[in-house]
């Protein structure tokens, strides 16, 4: 029901709205209402739409445009407005409409010449609202701020993540190439035991050498190894490496190891 549009003042039935200054007016005396900006909103919001039930769902998204509110601010609005009213003679201007929302009737809004005299002194009624609205501005502050700490500490709970991942991951690095360097050692430089094999020193890892590597050893008639290094190299039967020092320089024997009889 919304009879004329004069700027940022608008008209329903006998009521103007005043949206840069706040306040609603009845026309008839004049009495006039400072309320809080989302109070002015949900007052047109309702008188626009006289007769029908708007839910509070859409109330809460027309009427604060965009802040964080809740339930309960809708709530102590809607008891500000009719504290507002009934100041002035206005008892039952607004309807709640059960678990749905709130309507305003549009017999209400109608101007049938007679109000009643305004009551009691209006700047008290402005004061409490301006105090409302301050602390209305102070829920959303404290609401963003609030939001903004959350988002914060969840930053943080992922860069803690992000950097006990790394960790983990530049353990593991470290981990595998140590164990990959022991595995290189065990196999070609840990020789922790001697033992003589027709007469020749023979450099090995402690463990009982296999005979074709003794064999091969024996077989080799050329005199001419003063020294030998065997060390398994892995495989379904220990193969093993067989190198011979000859003046000083390693010569690499390993094809003399009959490698197929090596579980014999």
């Amino acid at each position: 029901m919304n009879d004329e549009v004069n700027n940022e003042v608008e008209r329903f039935g006998r009521f103007d709205v005043d949206y840069s200054r706040r306040t609603i007016t009845r026309i008839s005396d004049n009495a006039v209402l400072k309320v809080s900006r989302s109070e002015t909103h949900i007052f047109a919001l309702l008188a626009n739409t006289a007769n029908n039930t708007v839910h509070r769902e859409i109330l809460l998204k027309e009427c604060w445009q965009g802040k964080i509110v809740t339930n309960n601010s809708l709530t102590v609005a809607i008891k500000n407005l009719r504290t507002s009213f009934s100041k002035i003679g206005e008892h039952n201007i607004i309807t709640t409409e059960p678990k749905l929302g709130y309507s305003i009737r549009e017999t209400s809004l109608a101007d049938d010449g007679s109000h009643p005299p305004l009551l009691v002194d209006i700047s008290k009624h402005i004061e409490a609202h301006e105090i409302a609205e301050k602390l209305e501005l102070q829920e959303h502050q404290e609401s963003v701020i609030e939001k903004q700490e959350i988002t914060g500490k969840k930053k943080k709970y992922i860069l803690l993540n992000k950097s006990n991942t790394a960790s983990l991951f530049d353990f593991l690095i470290v981990s595998f190439f140590f164990l990959a360097t022991l595995f290189v050692c065990y196999q070609y430089l840990f020789f922790v035991n001697t033992t003589d094999v027709d007469g020749i020193p023979v450099n090995y890892n402690g463990m009982e050498l296999p005979n074709p590597v003794t064999q091969a050893i024996i077989n080799h008639k050329m005199g001419d190894i003063s020294q030998w290094y065997a060390f398994p190299i892995g495989g379904l039967c220990e193969r093993y490496k067989l190198i011979g020092v000859h003046n000083e320089h390693y010569i690499n024997l390993t094809s003399q190891v009959n490698q197929e009889q090596c579980d014999a």
